[in-house]
């Protein structure tokens, strides 16, 4: 199995390791994924397994059956993740110079960045794979503010996230470069355009690959009237195959809690009890990770 980023970090990113800590601290998600190295540095070449003829049972001194994989190779390109940072020459003095000024918004900027990341992978990555895999199934939601939940496997090799080498040639997971040698230069674009500036570039190359179709489930059109059965549930662990400690249920914190409901039915208070706990933190021993990120019950209503 891969690597996740805090992981990496400690390998390899050793001028700034912050920069993981400030990436993740409010994309959890983005903290989890295992990440394998890619084989080139801006993309990355899989080979997907169609079919596989396993070794089978022959009598004594009969021929055995021949053994065959047949696979495709597919490339995977990676994404930038990455921005600039702009300072007006008359803010920067007033913060003590520029490296003070982008040393303080940094936090900020990573914190930002990791969590639009995160959300891109919901979206764009594992919830867009379920869809266009129909490994979907309807909670029965038909107006607006929904919600999803996520079923993800990783697997070594085939859903894992990627990273090119590249990301840590200065030691850190995202290359920091000044614009224009660090000079003052002036702004063609954005809130300070022409204005004389300084400038910060950040850039990482980052990737999600799902080459198991078995991998990656969802359960959309979640809401408060229109809450997933248990079975729904069950059924969504058992179409990625589920196994405890590979396997993660994704969502918003609010959807989590729709499902307390489940756990609050099966209650039972003492005398002199005072604590009603019915928070879940994993079904059926498959942990659920909940994340911000996700919409919060703004989904639009998917026609499956």
């Amino acid at each position: 199995m891969g690597k996740t980023l805090k992981e990496l970090s400690n390998e390899q990113a050793s001028t700034q390791p912050q920069q993981v800590d400030g990436l993740t601290e409010e994309a959890p998600i983005l903290g989890i994924v295992p990440f394998e190295e890619a084989s080139h540095g801006l993309w990355n070449m899989y080979e997907d397994v169609e079919e596989v003829q396993g070794a089978g049972w022959v009598e004594m001194n009969a021929p055995l059956p021949s053994v065959e994989v047949t696979s495709n190779l597919r490339k995977v390109d990676l994404s930038i993740l990455g921005g600039e940072i702009e300072v007006p020459e008359d803010t920067a003095r007033m913060f003590g110079g520029k490296e003070k000024y982008f040393s303080k918004k940094m936090p900020k900027v990573l914190r930002r960045s990791g969590m639009s990341a995160e959300q891109r992978i919901i979206y764009d990555n594992f919830r867009a794979f379920a869809l266009d895999h129909g490994a979907v199934t309807d909670a029965g939601a038909t107006a607006g503010g929904c919600y999803s939940m996520l079923a993800v496997r990783f697997v070594e090799g085939e859903t894992c996230g990627l990273y090119s080498p590249e990301c840590f040639k200065q030691g850190t997971v995202l290359d920091v470069q000044s614009i224009n040698g660090g000079e003052l230069y002036k702004a063609t674009s954005g809130q300070y355009q022409g204005v004389l500036v300084f400038g910060l570039r950040l850039k990482s190359y980052l990737g999600i690959q799902i080459a198991n179709p078995h991998s990656v489930a969802a359960i959309v059109n979640v809401s408060r009237d229109h809450v997933p059965t248990e079975a729904m549930i069950d059924d969504m662990l058992a179409q990625v195959r589920a196994t405890s400690g590979s396997t993660y249920l994704f969502m918003h914190e609010r959807a989590r809690n729709l499902l307390y409901r489940y756990k609050a039915g099966a209650l039972q208070i003492v005398p002199g009890g005072k604590d009603m706990d019915r928070q879940i933190t994993h079904w059926n021993g498959i942990e659920i990770v909940t994340s911000y990120n996700f919409k919060d019950g703004t989904e639009q209503v998917l026609a499956l």
